[in-house]
């Protein structure tokens, strides 16, 4: 599969098991570094807890908004946006409804971080 293909998949707000700071900081450099690469994934499915990423105030925002503007699609789960109370204060991406996530999870290669 080309890059294109690729789905990411993003749960928490950090990448990895064990240190929450540590996981933080590497999701904030793999995004840091995925801005200036000219292969990126088809999309970034964002749910649970990683949805608070997308919203007002989040420090990622600067790196998502830049991922956003250069085609790459990012996807917040609407039962998480919902539940977690953040419902119009979305600062980037896009919500979606698990048939739009399932869309992506099915026909793509699909990478969880």
């Amino acid at each position: 599969m080309k890059m294109k293909d690729k789905v990411l998949l993003i749960g928490s707000e950090g990448i990895g098991r064990g240190d929450d700071i540590l996981g933080f900081e590497i999701l904030v450099n793999l995004l840091n570094t995925l801005v200036n690469r000219e292969d990126r994934p088809y999309a970034i499915i964002f749910w649970n807890v990683s949805v608070k990423l997308l919203a007002e105030g989040s420090p990622l925002i600067p790196y998502l908004k830049a991922l956003e503007d250069k085609g790459l699609k990012l996807l917040a789960g609407q039962l998480c946006v919902n539940e977690l109370e953040l419902s119009g204060k979305m600062a980037v991406g896009k919500i979606a409804t698990m048939n739009e996530i399932l869309d992506l999870i099915l026909h793509h290669e699909v990478v969880s971080l």
